[in-house]
């Protein structure tokens, strides 16, 4: 069984090898397509198909575990990362690469000790390995988003009550868009400074609030965003809606902070039942057992 699993291996990387190395035949249409502009459909080797096919499951379904290239993109915006859609899902294959290479090294391990190991669990495990990879670099880039933008709710309501001083002072809304982007720091003031440059390339001040609030996707940030519209729109006094909105901010982080504390109500017992309560007990049951055994 041990070398039907390894003799299958190396044929199927040989097989690999020689479709990557053997060059596919093109057509005419093929060849002058980049020269006159046309696209035509290429002829593929076996590799490009078995890439193609694997990257539609992981990449394109409503259930792939590497989730679609909307949703990467979104979180890449959200986290400001610094990776394109293609250099993260190329961070995504070196991730599947080194787990399925570890899979593959525990695997030869087992099986040079003399352990028993089914051909279908090795392969099992080699594949959830290469899957696992890919999905441990989503998550760490979905949670890199979700922690971005719980900062910027964070801040929500100390910009608010800054740009209603600003306004109340006299300024116009951009002006003090420009000057809080300026004087402050923090992830909603990069966003702000954004609104601004959007501003200054032409785009309208609403149209530039409105992308930055369906890009970000955070509720309290669309709630302000759409108040500070319509008052701009009906002529509402601006400082009563921005108080008003960073009052709503404050109380939607107060909610949010009593729904962790209910998720979170087990795990905060645990080093209270399993840490300071067998404290307090041997601190009190100590002196009782020396003095026993004195007696």
């Amino acid at each position: 069984m041990t070398g039907l699993m390894l003799g299958a291996l190396f044929a199927a990387g040989t097989v690999l090898l020689v479709n990557v190395l053997r060059k596919p035949r093109l057509s005419m249409a093929d060849q002058i397509s980049p020269y006159v502009g046309m696209g035509s459909v290429k002829s593929q080797n076996l590799t490009q198909r078995t890439l193609v096919t694997i990257n539609e499951l992981l990449t394109t379904r409503s259930w792939s575990p590497w989730s679609k290239n909307q949703d990467i993109a979104k979180w890449l915006r959200q986290s400001e990362s610094e990776f394109t859609l293609t250099g993260f899902r190329r961070k995504q294959l070196v991730y599947a690469g080194y787990s399925m290479l570890l899979s593959i090294t525990w695997t030869l391990l087992r099986v040079s000790s003399g352990k028993g190991l089914s051909l279908v669990l090795a392969i099992s495990l080699i594949a959830a390995a290469f899957i696992g990879g890919g999905w441990y670099a989503k998550w760490s880039l979905a949670s890199q988003a979700n922690k971005r933008r719980l900062s910027i709710e964070e801040q929500l309501p100390a910009v608010l009550d800054l740009l209603a001083f600003a306004v109340s002072a006299g300024e116009p809304v951009l002006l003090a868009l420009r000057r809080i982007s300026k004087s402050c720091t923090g992830p909603l003031i990069t966003e702000l400074g954004k609104v601004v440059n959007s501003v200054n390339s032409g785009d309208g001040l609403v149209t530039a609030l409105n992308q930055m609030s369906n890009q970000i996707e955070s509720q309290p940030l669309t709630r302000a965003t759409h108040s500070l519209e319509l008052a701009l729109e009906r002529g509402t006094p601006l400082v009563q809606v921005l108080r008003a909105q960073a009052a709503d901010a404050r109380a939607h982080q107060v909610r949010m902070l009593m729904i962790l504390a209910g998720h979170k109500e087990t795990s905060m017992m645990l080093p209270v039942v399993f840490l300071i309560l067998p404290m307090i007990v041997a601190v009190a049951l100590y002196p009782g057992m020396i003095a026993l055994q004195v007696l």
